[in-house]
């Protein structure tokens, strides 16, 4: 319970002081944009982020929680975890089209 009435202030003061690093480092409005693909609504892109967030934290729990001799290998597999969900996440709700 103390632990988290003192984190609780911490993290606020390092998200404050986050934005003032961004802030100072660019100047100015950032233009940013956010939306889904065509076909995909909002409830879905919400239950589609939702799945592969749960998907993420079960990998780091079950790799990264219990040490073992294998826990060394715990980065290799929170990283394809990672890139999974993002190439998944990119296919069914990303916006078509970019430019690069």
């Amino acid at each position: 319970m103390i632990r988290g009435l003192l984190v609780f202030p911490c993290q606020l003061l390092g998200a404050i002081a986050a934005a003032g690093v961004v802030s100072a480092l660019f100047p100015g409005p950032l233009v940013v944009g956010v939306s889904l693909s065509g076909g995909t609504s909002i409830v879905q892109g919400l239950f589609i982020e939702m799945f592969l967030t749960i998907q993420l934290v079960f990998v780091v729990m079950m790799l990264a929680a219990e040490k073992h001799r294998a826990t060394f290998l715990a980065p290799l597999g929170i990283g394809l975890s990672l890139f999974i969900a993002h190439m998944t996440g990119e296919f069914c709700c990303g916006q078509r089209g970019h430019d690069f």
